[in-house]
Parts: C-alpha cells; structure tokens; sequence
C-alpha cells in the first residue's frame, strides 16, 4: 500500500512580514519583505501616527493541479508601524522594487538639530546685588 506522506506538516502561520527599520540623520527607511505581491495591491495608510500596510499575495497555480504543500503564504497581508512625533509622515513616499517595499520617512524639521544664534548685549548688563551677606 503507498500512503501519502508529508515531511512537511501544514501549521497556521499568520500572513507577518518580515522587515528591517533603518535610521539615518535625514529620517527613517522601512524595508519590507512582499515577495510575489503585486506592487498594485500594496496600499499604505496613514491614521493618528500609525501607518498601516496592507497587500495582497495571489496563490496562482496551474489548471488542474493540486497542492500537496504549501510552505509559501498567500491572501491578505495587513501590518501597523507607529511614527514618533519626530517623523514627518506628511512627506513619506513609497516604492516597490525586486520584492521589496521601501517606505521612507524623513525627520520633521522641528526634529532636527539646530543652530541657535546667540545675541549679545541685548540681556542683562548687571547682576543685582544679593542680600545675603
């Protein structure tokens, strides 16, 4: 008798992505893993400094077949990254390249380090006088 065996066993995986958050002096760079998903699916929002991705991976396979394993996820992917106040999502952007989702986020220029010029002789002159003696 032949049975059917798979050294693969099947295991509820959430639909995660995988991902690295780079930080620069000019802002935030996030890197997102969205291998097989089309770029047109991909759409980003933004709510309350919360910016969420959500995207669709499509399991096409050819007529008649039938999967014995599936190691590959599909459906929907949905993730949430938190902006600090020190993150200027007004002038995010977004591309799509060779799998990879790259979301950049440039530092609010109140954020930024400045320089402060520093007047002189337009405060005090003199100290006054301590009664403690």
């Amino acid at each position: 008798m032949l049975r059917s065996f798979d050294p693969f066993p099947t295991f509820a995986a959430a639909n995660t992505v995988d991902y690295d958050v780079v930080r620069t002096e000019d802002g935030v760079t996030l890197l997102v893993d969205v291998p097989g998903v089309d770029p047109a699916s991909v759409d980003l929002t933004i709510d309350n400094r919360s910016l969420t991705l959500r995207a669709e991976r499509s399991a096409t396979l050819p007529e008649g077949a039938t999967v014995t394993t599936r190691r590959r996820r599909s459906g929907a992917i949905v993730h949430s990254f938190h902006l600090g106040a020190q993150l200027d999502a007004d002038r995010l952007s977004a591309d799509v390249h060779n799998g990879v989702l790259t979301i950049t986020i440039p530092t609010a220029e109140s954020a930024k380090p400045r320089k402060i010029e520093v007047g002189v002789g337009a405060g005090v002159s003199e100290l006054p006088e301590s009664d403690a003696a």
